[in-house]
């Protein structure tokens, strides 16, 4: 795992619209590459599990929104980079310009966007819906998630990204993206 900090960013941060394949590059980061994940939802959800409270989407933002309210939209992050000597991290849903701002202070941070069409994310949702986050998914639901308060400025980061990927194919194809994006990043393309 040293080695990923070595020649890799040691912060890989993901931005783009809820299903659009974070998750997907997350996983695959740590697989190949070392990286340890560092989800806010799964933290939010840990949360939520020992509060006795089910991790639905609307649990999970209000718990995140509670957070961001209180202590800053870059809370998380401020933890995220204290605790970088456990190794290089992959932040799987960069979601605010304050929490950016703060990642953009690590040297070798970079910005990783991700974006599939509307129509292909809500076919994805349908297909993971048994997950407890989706349960009763309509299409007008799914289209008010962009109106959340963790979606709002996902457009305008996107703009800051380092490197866009399109998730529209298979999933080979996003690792391949994925994969020139780091080789790029490290000099090797």
């Amino acid at each position: 795992m040293l080695w990923c900090c070595l020649m890799m960013p040691k912060v890989i941060g993901l931005v783009g619209p809820i299903r659009s394949g974070k998750t997907t590059v997350s996983q695959y980061l740590c697989l190949k590459y070392g990286y340890i994940s560092a989800s806010n939802s799964e933290l939010l959800a840990e949360m939520l599990y020992h509060l006795g409270q089910p991790p639905t989407r609307e649990n999970l933002g209000n718990l995140g929104n509670a957070i961001f309210k209180t202590i800053g939209n870059d809370a998380f992050a401020r933890y995220r980079l204290s605790t970088l000597s456990r190794g290089c991290i992959v932040v799987d849903g960069i979601r605010y310009a304050d929490e950016l701002e703060l990642y953009r202070t690590e040297a070798t941070f970079r910005l990783l966007g991700v974006e599939s069409s509307s129509e292909e994310r809500y076919r994805r949702a349908l297909g993971e819906g048994k997950s407890i986050k989706d349960q009763d998914l309509t299409r007008a639901k799914f289209d008010d998630y962009s109106k959340a308060r963790s979606e709002l400025d996902v457009p305008s980061l996107l703009l800051k990204a380092d490197k866009i990927i399109i998730n529209e194919g298979s999933v080979l194809k996003l690792y391949k993206q994925v994969d020139q994006a780091l080789a790029h990043w490290v000099g090797l393309s």
